[in-house]
């Protein structure tokens, strides 16, 4: 008679048991494993990052943002010996740990006496091996990996694991904040357009631009055309671009200098909002244009010149010897011009700023304002005292129906030079000062202003009027920081090149140029020493053949040291 009930049921449930409870005491003993490989990650986690940090710090030149293979050996070395200090190792290491040469340490370095594997990049920017930064220049970064190939497992042996590979990678580097010498805000559409314009173009054969001390930034992309047309940019600046539908077009050909660091940017810049000058001297200056065209300046400021005025004459011998062109000069084409408003219209001196060829235009230190723009075929010349007030210079923005040919023109200007103190000419001796900023009529600083303004501001030295009483049914001409990322109606192509300056003479414009709706047309001079200080601007154009210094304010002091996210996160990515 065959058992059944209750007794029989029992025997069924004590190998179920017994089989639950080695897989109760397995899972037990791999979480026990996993929480200590847990822990020595964690462990091999503050090692790399300090050896990183230590590292890292190495990658930066008082004064200079330039980076020599020099300064990359002494990188891995710190971070080999913080690494070895840290693990305890004194014993010699390998060749495959050799640090005294400018080549990265791989993973096949294995420190004497352990299973610890050590790989050590610095300043890898390119080919398969680069340190992917999230925030970081891979120029001036140091990523550390870690591994202990050999981790010994305790509990998970009983299910034939005897050992993990347990490893780490950190990333740190000196950051810099960024510093345009030229920004440019138009969006990357126009209305009825595909996605495809262009802020910055370099056109013509062998146009050359050399940034110094700055970024580049367009809202939009940048392209060369022309044999021999290309940008450089100082090494530790970079080119910063918002266009979310295509790729650099200038990039890579022709190829980028090394180190350059090319990113894109989250959100498009917007206008600085830098204030204009106040032109009444009653306060205002949201309507500083509108209350320069008021009846009260119906008075033409005087123009002298120096044979027969004695202060025009004292103000010429102001200009520094080094400069060159007062010697021989006759006095009676110099003439000197004084802070105002100046009238439309032709044939006189003060009612529109024209300079023909073989005279000389002073500007003494203040504001102007030139309601019909500047024709400059001679010499112009303010700004010139160093450490001393300087010159801002005000435009309407040209165009169809607004002030039509009222261009700050210069294609056959000898010399422009405004604010360069005795930073003019280029290569000069001793220690070259440019001009402080000019004083308007409320007594206040024609400077950058505002929360996106430098740290030290700079002298706004070329200003124009932005774009406010368009016809598209806005009030003005902005960036648009919501979708669609299209260009408002207000912003009209016809209103473009007021500033428009191009030839052969010589060129220094110091500080910064503010044209925040202007399509700006620039060419270098025919020395390749022309120089301008920062551009803002909606467009920006060079061309002519020539060589032009775009000329930045950017830091040479200290970057910031710190971790970088790649590699300490899930989806961050990272070449081990």
């Amino acid at each position: 008679m065959r058992d059944s009930g209750p007794a029989r049921e029992s025997g069924q449930v004590l190998p179920l048991f017994a089989l639950f409870l080695i897989v109760l005491l397995g899972l037990s003993a791999l979480a026990v494993d996993v929480s200590g490989a847990l822990a020595a990650r964690r462990a091999y986690r503050s090692i790399a990052d300090a050896a990183s940090l230590a590292g890292a710090q190495d990658l930066q030149i008082p004064g200079s943002r330039a980076i020599s293979p020099a300064e990359r050996i002494r990188a891995r070395q710190h971070a080999m010996q913080s690494v070895t200090s840290q693990l305890g190792i004194t014993a010699s290491l390998p060749t495959e740990c050799d640090t005294s040469l400018d080549v990265d340490v791989t993973d096949a370095c294995i420190l004497p006496g352990t299973d610890f594997h050590v790989s050590i990049k610095a300043g890898t920017d390119s080919g398969p091996t680069a340190i992917l930064c999230q925030t970081c220049d891979p120029a001036r970064s140091v990523q550390v990996g870690l591994r202990n190939a050999n981790y010994q497992l305790a509990f998970a042996r009983v299910l034939g694991q005897q050992s993990w590979n347990v490893g780490i990678v950190s990333v740190a580097g000196i950051a810099y904040g960024r510093s345009y010498a030229i920004q440019t805000l138009r969006p990357p559409k126009t209305a009825g357009s595909t996605f495809d314009v262009n802020d910055i173009e370099v056109k013509g054969n062998n146009t050359v631009v050399n940034v110094q001390a700055g970024d580049v930034g367009t809202n939009s992309n940048m392209v060369y055309s022309g044999t021999g047309a290309v940008v450089n940019i100082d090494s530790g600046y970079g080119m910063y671009y918002f266009d979310p539908y295509f790729l650099p077009k200038w990039y890579p050909s022709p190829p980028m200098p090394p180190n350059q660091i090319v990113k894109q940017l989250p959100i498009m810049m917007e206008d600085p909002n830098y204030r204009y000058p106040a032109m009444s001297g009653v306060g205002g200056t949201a309507s500083t244009y509108d209350d320069a065209r008021a009846s009260e300046w119906a008075i033409l400021p005087n123009v002298e010149r120096a044979d027969a005025d004695a202060s025009c004459l004292t103000e010429a011998n102001k200009i520094p010897m080094q400069y060159g062109f007062m010697v021989g000069q006759p006095l009676d084409q110099v003439y000197c011009y004084s802070p105002g408003i100046y009238e439309s219209g032709s044939g006189v001196k003060n009612a529109r700023l024209v300079v023909s060829t073989g005279d000389i235009a002073i500007l003494r230190p203040g504001v102007y304002y030139f309601k019909s723009g500047a024709d400059v075929g001679g010499r112009l010349v303010g700004g010139y005292e160093p450490n001393s007030e300087g010159v801002a210079l005000m435009f309407d923005e040209t165009g169809p129906g607004n002030c039509p040919g009222c261009v700050f023109k210069g294609n056959n200007a000898v010399s422009i030079v405004l604010n360069a103190g005795t930073k003019f000419p280029v290569g000069s001796s001793g220690s070259p000062r440019a001009a402080t900023p000019a004083v308007d009529w409320d007594n206040l600083l024609v400077q950058t202003s505002g929360p996106s303004s430098p740290t030290t501001p700079l002298a706004l030295t070329v200003l124009v009027r932005r774009d406010t009483d368009g016809s598209g049914g806005s009030s003005a001409c902005v960036v648009p920081m919501t979708p669609p990322l299209i260009e408002p109606a207000d912003c009209r192509d016809g209103r473009n090149q007021t500033i428009s300056i191009s030839g052969g003479g010589q060129l220094y414009l110091d500080g910064v140029q503010y044209a925040p709706t202007d399509n700006v047309f620039l060419s270098g001079s025919s020395d390749g020493k022309g120089t301008v200080g920062q551009i803002i601007a909606w467009t920006l154009t060079y061309t002519g053949g020539t060589t032009i210094n775009q000329e930045g304010a950017g830091s040479e002091r200290p970057g910031t040291l710190r971790l970088d996210e790649a590699c300490t996160a899930p989806g961050t990515p990272c070449n081990p």
